[in-house]
């Protein structure tokens, strides 16, 4: 008798034990069937098309040469600063704005510029760095929006 239990409970063990690997088999192949629909559907698609049209669109508008007194020192000659900007935008839409508010544009960069000294203009790189983020946020400041993310100088002279 016992060898018949035996018997029995190999072979019930045998079926246990290709019952959860056939389980695993099926619910994987399931499971991938879902995920390979979900991305071939028109909703995936589509969402996807969006995600690549979402392109930054780059944006560089040379702005005309501005010719600005500097402010001098008491008894020191009176110096003039000759230069010439770009701004650059990553926003959509970015140069037509710029474009219809050139005026804007302008005036802030002269208020920043015609308070600025010969040493701060041509002195040390951190000096640099913040009057380009001073003139970057008077510039957002007049056009009301966060538009401009950086600004190149692209000549400079002084007399």
């Amino acid at each position: 008798m016992k060898k018949k239990s035996d018997g029995k409970e190999t072979d019930e063990t045998k079926k246990k034990k290709w019952f959860l690997p056939v389980i695993i088999i099926i619910s994987t192949v399931i499971i991938g069937g879902v995920i390979v629909f979900g991305f071939t559907s028109g909703k995936a698609q589509a969402f996807m098309k969006n995600l690549s049209e979402e392109k930054v669109v780059e944006t560089t508008v040379p702005l005309e040469e501005f010719l600005i007194n500097l402010t001098s020192e008491e008894g020191k000659k009176e110096q003039f600063l000759k230069i010439e900007l770009s701004v650059y935008s990553e926003e959509k839409d970015s140069q037509e704005v710029i474009v219809t508010k050139t005026p804007q544009i302008r005036n802030a960069v002269i208020n920043v510029l015609r308070k600025q000294t010969p040493e701060t203009v041509f002195g040390e790189d951190q000096e640099l760095i913040a009057l380009k983020q001073e003139l970057i946020s008077q510039i957002n400041k007049s056009l009301g929006k966060s538009l401009i993310s950086d600004i190149f100088i692209t000549n400079i002279i002084m007399q």
